[in-house]
């Protein structure tokens, strides 16, 4: 038998099967890009899930580039929050309220954690900020977990300690050895003041509602986001009009951790603010007004050209 039949296809018949093969060719390219395209939404799909669902460790704070922490400051009532996020002109502060102090040092959890150390700390904020602060740190840790009624909050707070304070070389006193030192400072100086009849009593006045630095609050609150958690940033300049002055957008770019992480935290934490803070210095914050499941967002109505810079720049930290 012949490999090649020598019969004769007529001409249209040979057209009829070109375009039939076509036909079939073209059909089945199509379902295949569909399927591709179809399985390709699915599982980006699945693998999102996956990410927003995930259970995150505590992310540790970044002292040299920027760090993105909660401030839980839900209520409605802003003095009876923890904490109190004040954004006048150019500046950004948070502020401890009188209610945070109060977690701070109640009047029922031990001496440790007596009202009067609090006092106490405050008169050493006046004299040194940075031992002061490390002082502090321990107190506003437990302080937040009262206020989230986490149990054994005071176990946050211990006599024996250590207080790392920034830029001090050697062993570092525990919490106990510092409190009798200044106590005994504030002793001998109200002593000092009476014998000058200067009146008894004590000498230091403690404020409440004072600013907190941002070096404290990255060792105190949850962090939420750090530069790692940033693929890029930009800084958009928002044109000066006849109401406003120039003013400008801080763009920043999620990596798919950081997708994960904000959109779990905005999904628990709606209507509270969060604080952008660059090498220990608070440059701005926001209030998160709904949930997030997002790979950028903008902070708008930045006043301040230096802060906003320095903020897509540690942002940027990942591009480098």
């Amino acid at each position: 038998m012949p490999l090649f039949s020598n019969e004769v296809t007529p001409e249209y018949q040979a057209a009829e099967r070109v375009v039939i093969m076509r036909e079939r060719g073209t059909r089945a390219l199509l379902l295949v890009t569909i399927s591709v395209i179809t399985l390709w939404l699915v599982g980006g799909q699945i693998r999102d899930r996956i990410l927003l669902q995930k259970q995150w460790e505590p992310l540790a704070f970044d002292s040299e580039n920027l760090s993105v922490v909660g401030v839980l400051d839900r209520r409605g009532d802003y003095d009876h929050n923890f904490f109190k996020v004040i954004q006048s002109n150019k500046m950004t502060r948070v502020e401890l309220t009188n209610t945070g102090w109060d977690y701070c040092f109640p009047t029922d959890a031990g001496p440790l954690v007596d009202p009067q150390n609090g006092d106490i700390i405050k008169g050493v904020q006046a004299v040194d900020g940075k031992v002061g602060d490390a002082m502090l740190i321990p107190y506003i840790k437990a302080g937040l977990a009262r206020y989230r009624q986490i149990l054994n909050a005071s176990a946050q707070v211990t006599a024996d300690m250590p207080i790392e304070i920034e830029g001090q070389r050697g062993k570092p006193a525990t919490l106990v050895e510092l409190l009798r030192k200044y106590q005994e400072q504030r002793r001998i100086k109200e002593k000092a003041n009476e014998e000058e009849g200067g009146g008894g009593g004590s000498t230091t006045s403690v404020e409440h509602g004072t600013a907190i630095a941002g070096s404290l609050l990255i060792r105190s609150c949850p962090v939420l986001l750090t530069s790692k958690c940033f693929s890029s940033a930009e800084l958009i300049v928002q044109p000066a009009s006849a109401l406003a002055d120039e003013m400008y957008t801080v763009r920043l770019n999620l990596t798919p951790e950081g997708r994960s992480r904000f959109y779990r935290w905005s999904k628990e934490h709606e209507n509270e603010s969060i604080v952008f803070i660059v090498k220990g210095s608070v440059k701005t914050a926001g209030r998160v007004a709904q949930v997030l499941d997002v790979n950028w967002w903008d902070i708008n109505n930045v006043r301040d050209k230096e802060s906003a810079q320095m903020l897509v720049d540690a942002a940027n930290q990942n591009k480098k």
